[in-house]
C-alpha cells in the first residue's frame, strides 16, 4: 500500500468522539455550510503564542489511522488532495519545541531559536502598531522606509506563516528516555489557513470571525464513520436532501459518497 494518500481526511468533532450522533450533526453542517475554521495556537516560550483560525487534515492513509482515531475519533471526511491544495492548503511545518543547549552537542533546536527570534520581532512590531496607529520606520534622515500599511502587512503575513508551524517534541524516543514517540509528527498534518486574498477571491466566506470553505461532490472521495448505524443515517441524509437545495448539495444526493464503517477496514 502506498504511504502517500490522495485523501486528506478531516476528522471532525474531536470533543464529541464518544457521541456519534453529535458528530453526525457536525458532519451534515459541514456539507451544508462548508468546512469551518477553528481556533488554533502555536506555542512559544514564556506563554507566548500565535492565534489564528485554521482547518486541519491528516495525510495518513486511512488503513493506518488507528493511532490517530484513538485521539480524534472515527468520523471524518476524505477530501481530494487537489481540493485542499487548490484552496491554499499546505503541510504543517514541524519544529522541536525546545532550544539547543550550550551544554550538549544536540543541534536540532537551532531552527527553533531562529523561529523564536522572528516571533519576538513580529510581536514587538504588532504591539507597537497597536499602541500607535501611525507608527512607521524612518531612516537617519527622517525619510519613511516602511509605512504603517507595510508594517501591518508584514505582521499579518508573519501570523499567516506561523499558522502553519506546529511544535512536535521529539521524532524518536522522547527526551525523557521513555519509549513514547511524538504523536504530533505522526499526524502528518495539513492545514488550510484563510487569507485576505482568499476572501477577495471568494474562496472562503467569513462569518463571525470564522471562515467557511464550501466544496462540491467532485472535491470529496468518501466519508468514514464510527459504526453501521451512523453509516445508514448519513446515507439517508444524502438521499433526502431537498430538491430545492443549492446545486452543489444536489450533487451529493444524485451521486452519494462512499460511506465507510471504519472498523470494517480491519476485516479486509
Amino acid at each position: 500500500m502506498s504511504i502517500i494518500s490522495d485523501n486528506l481526511i478531516h476528522f471532525l468533532a474531536r470533543s464529541n468522539k464518544d457521541n456519534p450522533l453529535r458528530q453526525l450533526e457536525v458532519c451534515t453542517q459541514i456539507f451544508e455550510q462548508g468546512l469551518r475554521t477553528s481556533a488554533m495556537q502555536v506555542k512559544f516560550p514564556d506563554g507566548a503564542f500565535v492565534f489564528n483560525q485554521v482547518i486541519c487534515f491528516t495525510d495518513i492513509p486511512l488503513k493506518e489511522c488507528d493511532d490517530h482515531t484513538s485521539i480524534y475519533g472515527k468520523f471524518g471526511i476524505g477530501f481530494k488532495k487537489s481540493f485542499v491544495k487548490n484552496s491554499g492548503g499546505n503541510p504543517a511545518r514541524y519544529f522541536v519545541d525546545y532550544a539547543t543547549s550550550n551544554h550538549n552537542n544536540e543541534r536540532r533546536g537551532v531552527p527553533y531559536w531562529h523561529l523564536w527570534d522572528q516571533f519576538k520581532f513580529m510581536m514587538a512590531m504588532r504591539n507597537q502598531l497597536a499602541n500607535d496607529s501611525e507608527f512607521k520606520l524612518l531612516n537617519k534622515d527622517g525619510e519613511v522606509v516602511f509605512t504603517t500599511e507595510v508594517l501591518n502587512q508584514y505582521v499579518n503575513s508573519a501570523i499567516y506563516a506561523f499558522s502553519f508551524d506546529k511544535e512536535m517534541g521529539d521524532l524518536g524516543p522522547a527526551r525523557d528516555e521513555t519509549k513514547e514517540i511524538d504523536l504530533y509528527y505522526k499526524e502528518r498534518e495539513w492545514r488550510l489557513v484563510p487569507s485576505a486574498v482568499d476572501l477577495q477571491l471568494g474562496i472562503v466566506d467569513e462569518r463571525s470571525n470564522e471562515a467557511y470553505y464550501k466544496f462540491n461532490r467532485s472535491d470529496v472521495n468518501m466519508v468514514v464513520v464510527p459504526n453501521e448505524d451512523i453509516r445508514i443515517k448519513l446515507l439517508n441524509y444524502f438521499l433526502n436532501i431537498p430538491n430545492d437545495s443549492e446545486e452543489r448539495l444536489i450533487q451529493f444526493k444524485e451521486n452519494p459518497l462512499p460511506i465507510i464503517h471504519y472498523d470494517d477496514l480491519q476485516k479486509w
